[in-house]
């Protein structure tokens, strides 16, 4: 058959996105879907193999064959294993075997990476971080991820199956619970999860006034795009939700720039589309924080490939280019 192809994966814990990729990272087909959590851990793996089968046949139509399947997803991953140990966003994933089971299901090699970083490996390639040798990168979706890029290498610590937890920085302690069970971290004040919890709170404390935002919030539907189309509409609820999301972020990234002595910075993550909502906050605290570093100095940028950022990532694991 002709030229090889591999397949890239993001499960989120809203969506699983799959691309067809060539080998020199360029997608060529992309399909998406929801992950469907609460149906269990089996539907979600037989709902990712139908996904690569689907474009297994599209590479076929195109004369091409699929070698390999490259795996991004969120928490602690044992990628020996092919496990997800824990996902704070998929917590029914606790130590599944999630890339074994695509690999029966399929008939081919799988590997499998912690999203965020499979996020950092896009970015460097093709992305927002391509030509700088050390940034952070952060991103925002369900929950919240981050990454390390290291001398220009994605950066594994000791092998414990996690690193570069941003999301799990403790920026307000004995605030707000967080989804892994700690109280105050990033990922309960930066997330979607965080903005619609954001709305539920207020409600919780009586500062929820009648209205559309009330409505939606009721009947158990409100979004994180939700949140964000009534910030942009001026709603002062919403936009002090983002504001705080803001300043969150700012407070991570001066003690990460602090201890790493780094000034780059990508954040991306669906979430990352409400950009305007809350840099200027995210700055903002930047300056009121910083003291070993010049703040202006500091460049954030929002990623350039969005979605396809993990796609091209889990995609270069399955090609054997950890490295960028």
């Amino acid at each position: 058959m002709g030229k090889k192809t591999v397949i890239g994966i993001d499960v989120g814990g809203t969506h699983m996105r799959s691309a067809l990729v060539d080998s020199r990272c360029t997608i060529l087909q992309r399909r998406r879907t929801t992950t469907e959590q609460s149906l269990g851990t089996a539907h979600v793996s037989h709902k990712l193999v139908l996904e690569c089968r689907a474009l297994v046949q599209e590479a076929a139509e195109m004369g091409a064959s699929v070698a390999a399947v490259g795996l991004g997803v969120a928490g602690k991953i044992d990628a020996a294993r092919g496990t997800v140990v824990f996902s704070p966003n998929l917590p029914a994933m606790r130590n599944f075997p999630l890339a074994r089971e695509l690999e029966t299901g399929l008939g081919l090699p799988v590997t499998i990476e912690n999203d965020a970083n499979v996020f950092g490996l896009g970015e460097s390639r093709a992305g927002a971080g391509r030509g700088i040798r050390n940034w952070i990168g952060i991103t925002l979706g369900t929950g919240v991820g981050g990454c390390l890029i290291l001398d220009g290498r994605l950066w594994q610590g000791d092998g414990l199956g996690f690193v570069g937890e941003i999301g799990h920085m403790i920026v307000w302690p004995g605030g707000s619970r967080c989804a892994c069970g700690a109280s105050g971290c990033l990922e309960a004040y930066a997330s979607g999860r965080a903005l619609v919890e954001g709305i539920r709170d207020a409600e919780a404390r009586g500062e929820l006034p009648e209205g559309d935002l009330h409505r939606l919030h009721t009947r158990g539907e409100l979004t994180p795009e939700d949140v964000y189309r009534h910030a942009l509409a001026g709603d002062a609820l919403a936009c002090s939700v983002f504001r705080t999301m803001g300043r969150a972020l700012g407070l991570a990234l001066t003690n990460l720039c602090t201890v790493l002595g780094l000034r780059n910075a990508v954040i991306g993550g669906g979430v990352s589309g409400s950009w305007d909502q809350f840099i200027e906050h995210l700055k903002e605290s930047l300056a009121e924080n910083a003291r070993m570093f010049d703040p202006d100095e500091m460049v954030i940028t929002r990623s350039l490939l969005g979605d396809d950022a993990a796609l091209i990532g889990a995609a270069q694991t399955a090609l054997g280019l950890e490295k960028v």
